[in-house]
């Protein structure tokens, strides 16, 4: 790194070490963003309407924070929206219909960094917006000589004191990027970024970030359970894998009410006792081996020392559909249909999943699919639960 003159060396070495400890102590944080880009070669800007929040990282610390960035923009066709969150290991990014999510546990190589290029938690669009990924990248322009940093802590900014620092990269002696980031002189908090790549080349590109703070920030205490909720339909219609319905034993059922085949319903408070022990059969009418499921869970239930209730959970409003597979329930059981609902909120990416919970309403065990061993798999779990 080069340090331009605007104030003795030492002086603004250590001024731009400040402001980089100050944007790495950002507590709660919330902005929301208008995000513009300019092509040379394009009359419209592209223009994102963008959310951040964010919160020192806890468990995991793979990302500089835990956030969830939201954002949107206009097409000809409509909006186009899409999320991004990092929390303890885990990723979640979702756009033009694809939810991606990652699971530092199931496989780590996705969040290693290689050479410039971070994992995916730290090159997820716009998270490198936040304050802290900002501090980040100070750092790594601090220490990589090909970079010219200019500090001014005697700017004013929409009228209020504000602090500017100037960074120009070159290669081989041509600019190839030129980037401002202004901050508030009292918060250090980021007002605006202005990026230009390429300048006076066919390629250039300009980007100019504005930043708008709430009268109060708070933490987003994220959690997959946060983002369901947030976003139930994309993890209802667009989720790829199973890692939550295959992480739920351990966990309490989440509450459902959802409708019988005959009119009325049936309601879980998530907490609440079950009768008995009780297996959650959910299945999709237009699956194969519907039949032996219900055959094999039928004769394990049949077999145990003690009583159980069965819940049959199809994710079809088609009651004819659901009739063909069990046209009549036995004692102890209930037929429920229309639950995508409860498959999204227990994480099931695809059906059948049959769960097997005790009395208190907590998963025991999981078996995803059908295999010639599920009756055995219901059997031998459910006679050890009360």
């Amino acid at each position: 790194m080069v340090l331009a003159a605007l104030c003795p060396l030492g002086l603004s070495a250590q001024g731009i070490a400040d402001v980089i400890d100050s944007l790495k102590d950002t507590g709660c944080y919330e902005a929301d963003l208008s995000f513009s880009v300019t092509l040379p070669q394009s009359d419209n800007d592209i223009v994102y309407q963008i959310h951040l929040s964010s919160e020192p990282a806890k468990g995991k610390r793979l990302a500089p924070c835990d956030y969830l960035t939201d954002w949107s923009f206009e097409t000809p066709s409509g909006t186009s929206k899409g999320f991004s969150a990092y929390f303890d290991g885990h990723h979640y990014r979702y756009r033009n219909e694809r939810l991606q999510e990652y699971h530092h546990e199931w496989d780590s190589v996705p969040f290693i960094s290689r050479g410039r290029m971070g994992g995916v938690q730290a090159t997820a669009q716009f998270a490198d917006l936040y304050p802290a990924f900002i501090a980040e990248e100070l750092q790594k322009m601090s220490n990589d000589s090909g970079y010219v940093l200019t500090l001014n802590r005697n700017k004013v900014f929409d009228g209020h004191k504000a602090v500017e620092i100037e960074s120009i990269y070159k290669v081989n002696g041509v600019t190839a990027n030129e980037k401002t980031f202004i901050l508030d002189a009292s918060t250090m908090l980021p007002l605006r970024i202005e990026n230009e790549s390429n300048p006076g080349q066919i390629t250039e590109q300009t980007m100019i970030v504005s930043y708008t703070y709430p009268a109060k920030m708070e933490c987003p205490n994220l959690s997959e359970d946060k983002l369901v909720a947030l976003y139930p339909e994309i993890f209802e219609k667009y989720r790829e894998n199973n890692f939550r319905i295959e992480n739920l034993p351990g966990t309490a059922l989440p509450t459902f009410s959802l409708p019988t085949t005959t009119g009325e319903r049936y309601t879980y408070h998530r907490g609440d006792r079950f009768a008995a022990p009780t297996v959650i059969v959910m299945l999709d009418p237009a699956s194969g081996f519907n039949g032996e499921i219900v055959s094999e869970v039928r004769g394990a239930v049949d077999m145990l020392p003690r009583p159980a209730e069965t819940i049959w959970v199809f994710n079809s409003t088609n009651i004819d559909a659901i009739e063909a597979i069990v046209p009549s329930i036995r004692p102890g059981e209930h037929l429920l249909m229309n639950g995508k609902s409860l498959a999204r909120d227990c994480g099931a990416a695809s059906l059948p999943v049959i769960i097997m919970a005790d009395s208190s309403g907590k998963v025991k065990n999981v078996n995803l699919g059908f295999n010639k061993e599920l009756g055995n798999i219901v059997l031998q779990t459910m006679a050890l639960v009360e």
